[in-house]
């Protein structure tokens, strides 16, 4: 019988249902990064990681003691110990974080969603507290952001798992599961909205208003409290659908998102979605800020979002240091993104894929498109740049002044609509949609974070990749765009070989506002022109 190791709550071992008490806390440390890691390590790595302050030889002294007790303690089969290297037996040892990611894993590669359904309720019942809750080294900064980085990933992981089997419940009509699975995900963050939102619509069909409005304002309230923000727009209108007993209105279904994953790409967390179908897969590129979760909550955007899936199959991911993915030191390089999406490509096993590079997402679909030509079938560039600053080659950059100017009139507006001005005049006077903005701009990252991505961008210059460029190409942009000038996009177009240009009316540079369907015309054609090639 395995040696069954719990990482949710205070490490523990178990043998045959029995308690196998550690009293130390290194030896416990020692278990669970080995547990995770998943194959063997390297003594220095490990010695420096649990001894940061000891001497090397010093360290690997004290490794050596701590894993000589462990063996005393556990059994020497529990271990696999080279001179060099340490691993954990997994045919012994059996973890529960462990497991709970196989079957993540297995129930995104289930196509029957039955069982996939299945599989997730399984991982869920796994999740007894946060990952090493009560447990910690101060004295080793580095395990200590280990940690932090695994129960941060996990907890999200545990969050989407729950808010999917929520939806899917309420789908399935299962009224009883949907709102164990809502309240779940509540109790691990009571101020995520589009439970509250759930949880209001399962009240109102099962003929309790009264129930849902409460459950309204309860929201409201600690959204005040917390965050000192008013309900999403979406919330708004459920409940005075509600209140006016408009029930059936009240349960249009809601887009929902599917789970959010995570790969690791040089020790960074980059959080990603997959969803759609189709012979295709479309890379969507972000801006020069995205949430993951703000693509669903706006009803124009979801329903751009919506439509490319059912174009193709569709990859959306935060840029390191944005949304859902690992915040970092300094800003996501076009060379980093591109790296950061070989590793989510190789993670989905996608052999080629379709890159949809937009506004400052562009810059990083063409170093991908020139660095791994054979994973890049085909480029979209929609209201995209080679280079920000102006240059005597290049008149239509930015004037350095200007420039700046623009950056901190950006920073100095954050937490309100910050530039939605320039990014989509025809917006500008929504009273709804600028509180939208505000609010996706504040869960996008910090003012500090946004100013590395404007700084970093003055330096960015991707002109003398183009003309390595050789995959079929599809630069779209808007005549008036305010935010990216459309010079930028005829010089893509002239310096890329099989680029087709294509100029759009208007001067909203998101490209869900205004004639959307245009783009999403443009899109399809696209793409299908590319389906038997």
């Amino acid at each position: 019988m395995p040696l069954n190791l719990f990482l949710f709550g205070y490490p523990r071992l178990e043998h045959q249902g029995q308690p196998l008490p550690i009293k130390l806390r290194k030896g416990l440390a020692l278990l669970a990064y080995l547990a995770m890691a998943g194959s063997p390590l390297g003594r220095d790595r490990l010695a420096e990681l649990l001894w940061p302050e000891s001497p090397a030889g010093d360290g690997r002294a004290c490794l050596r003691r701590t894993l000589h007790r462990m063996q005393q303690r556990l059994g020497a089969g529990v271990f696999l110990a080279t001179p060099d290297t340490i691993a954990l037996a997994p045919q012994v040892v059996a973890s529960d974080a462990v497991t709970f990611g196989t079957l993540l894993e297995q129930s995104r590669r289930e196509v029957d969603p039955q069982a996939s359904r299945a599989l997730l309720r399984q991982a869920v019942a796994l999740y007894r507290d946060d990952f090493l809750a009560g447990f910690g080294l101060p004295e080793c900064p580095d395990f200590e952001d280990w940690q932090v980085q695994q129960s941060e990933g996990l907890r999200q992981a545990f969050g989407e798992t729950l808010t999917h089997l929520a939806h899917a419940a309420a789908a399935a009509d299962d009224r009883e599961a949907a709102l164990a699975h809502a309240h779940r995900r509540l109790s691990l963050d009571p101020l995520h909205e589009p439970t509250h939102q759930l949880l209001m619509r399962l009240h109102a069909e099962s003929g309790e208003p009264a129930a849902a409005l409460r459950r309204y304002e309860e929201c409201r309230d600690m959204l005040m409290r917390e965050l000192g923000v008013e309900p999403q727009a979406s919330t708004e209108r459920i409940r005075h659908a509600i209140a006016h007993g408009d029930y059936p209105l009240a349960l249009v279904p809601m887009s929902t998102p599917t789970p959010v994953r995570y790969v690791v790409s040089d020790g960074v967390h980059v959080a990603y979605r997959l969803y759609g179908e189709g012979p295709l897969t479309l890379v969507a590129l972000p801006g020069f800020v995205s949430h993951l979760d703000f693509y669903w909550d706006q009803p124009e955007l979801a329903g751009f979002m919506q439509a490319l899936g059912r174009l193709a199959r569709v990859v959306c991911f935060d840029k390191r240091g944005m949304g859902l993915s690992d915040r970092v030191d300094q800003a996501a390089t076009p060379q980093h993104t591109a790296e950061d999406l070989l590793r989510i490509l190789d993670a989905e096993r996608i052999d080629q894929a379709v890159l949809l590079g937009v506004s400052e997402g562009g810059p990083a679909a063409l170093t991908l498109a020139a660095a791994a030509p054979a994973r890049v079938k085909a480029l979209i560039l929609y209201g995209t740049l080679a280079r920000a600053m102006r240059a005597d080659d290049y008149p239509w950059g930015y004037a350095a002044e200007s420039y700046d100017a623009q950056v901190r009139a950006l920073i100095d507006d954050w937490g309100g609509p910050a530039g939605i001005e320039r990014f989509a005049p025809g917006w500008a006077g929504d009273v709804e949609r600028r509180a939208w903005w505000a609010r996706a701009l504040r869960l996008a990252a910090s003012p500090g974070t946004v100013r590395q991505v404007f700084e970093a961008l003055k330096s960015m210059d991707v002109r003398p990749l183009l003309a390595g460029i050789a995959c079929p190409t599809l630069v779209l942009h808007r005549r008036d765009d305010l935010a990216v000038p459309i010079g930028h996009g005829r010089y893509l177009a002239e310096h890329i070989a099989r680029a087709r240009w294509i100029e759009l009316p208007g001067e909203d540079h998101w490209w869900w506002v205004g004639d959307a369907g245009l783009v999403l015309h443009h899109l399809a054609t696209f793409l299908h022109s590319l389906r038997d090639t």
